[in-house]
């Protein structure tokens, strides 16, 4: 029986192909549906959504982003009509970032009649304006500015503020997903809809210079709670060369402030192959260096930066002045 089951395995592996899916239809057009329903109750396989399944190997090694991703990719295989993907869904499939868990349901744009049903986990969206909609991935999808706007309507100030700076975000590889023309663009087809003061205030606020969700989350905690807003990615250079980009500079009272989240020791872009030894070496001779020049360096992390009481007491100890 084992060996069967494995054999199995292999074929629905097959066909499962790059997507990682395997679709009931798939396996009933090759005389297998008994086998993959006899998978489902062993649990060497996971059912996403009706007619749909992933190995459940591969379902255990996928982070949560994947996981919503793969989600969204299940719903579309067995779609009745072709839909457009919105909010949360598009979010994810532009890599726009979400704080917190992803939802369960699928989000879409639907007409007026059908809007703001949620039905066999999906959530559909009265189009109550004109939107931007291109194809991204072989799916159709607001576009980066849509997407961006609309989460901004319904997230948290801080979360928007994150949403917005990553869509706007200009990496020094590479380009930003979308420009303030373009979210400054979608913001005007909106009309008066709940949300639309919100939106505005986050597109005013956006920024595209932050360089991560913890710096956004932070920036927007330091004016929530009324302190002098920093310079961000301030390069600063002493006599050999140039030392780094700073992620919060206090010119006036020459201070810099640094987010430290967790995941920089993991992201493959920041550890360019280094151990973590290496990179936390490399951070203490960078601290040395800009304290060298006459700055105070002070850190945080991502409990302070989410935790606005905990935030105005290290402004305040590190002598940040409030605004005026």
């Amino acid at each position: 029986m084992e060996t069967t089951s494995s054999a199995t395995l292999d074929v629905l592996a097959t066909l499962s192909g790059r997507s990682g899916l395997i679709l009931a239809s798939d396996a009933a057009r090759v005389g297998l549906q008994r086998e993959l329903r006899h998978e489902l109750k062993r649990e060497t396989v996971i059912r996403l959504r009706r007619g749909v399944y992933v190995h459940a190997a591969e379902w255990a090694a996928l982070g949560a982003d994947e996981r919503y991703l793969r989600r969204i990719h299940a719903h579309a295989a067995v779609a009745e009509a072709q839909v457009v993907y919105s909010h949360y869904s598009a979010a994810a499939l532009w890599g726009l970032p979400i704080v917190g868990a992803w939802p369960k349901e699928i989000h879409l744009v639907a007409s007026a009649a059908a809007g703001g049903r949620s039905r066999h986990g999906v959530v559909r969206h009265s189009q109550e304006h004109s939107l931007d909609v291109v194809d991204h991935e072989g799916l159709r999808v607001t576009s980066v500015a849509s997407t961006a706007v609309a989460m901004a309507r319904v997230l948290p100030f801080g979360q928007a503020i994150a949403v917005m700076d990553k869509a706007i975000h200009e990496p020094r590889d590479g380009a930003a997903l979308t420009t303030m023309a373009e979210l400054e663009q979608a913001f005007g087809q909106l009309r008066r809809v709940p949300g639309r003061a919100a939106a505005g205030r986050a597109l005013e606020f956006a920024s595209p210079l932050s360089g991560s969700v913890g710096e956004s989350i932070s920036r927007a905690g330091i004016f929530l709670l009324g302190f002098l807003l920093p310079e961000l990615q301030t390069p600063h250079w002493d006599r050999d060369g140039l030392i780094g980009f700073t992620d919060f500079f206090w010119r006036g009272i020459a201070k810099v402030g640094e987010f430290d989240g967790h995941g920089k020791y993991l992201r493959d872009d920041f550890t360019r192959g280094r151990t973590t030894a290496d990179i936390v070496i490399a951070e203490k001779i960078r601290e040395d260096r800009l304290r060298a020049l006459g700055l105070g360096v002070f850190r945080w992390d991502w409990a302070t930066a989410t935790t606005l009481p905990a935030l105005g007491n290290l402004l305040s100890r590190n002598g940040i002045p409030r605004a005026r």
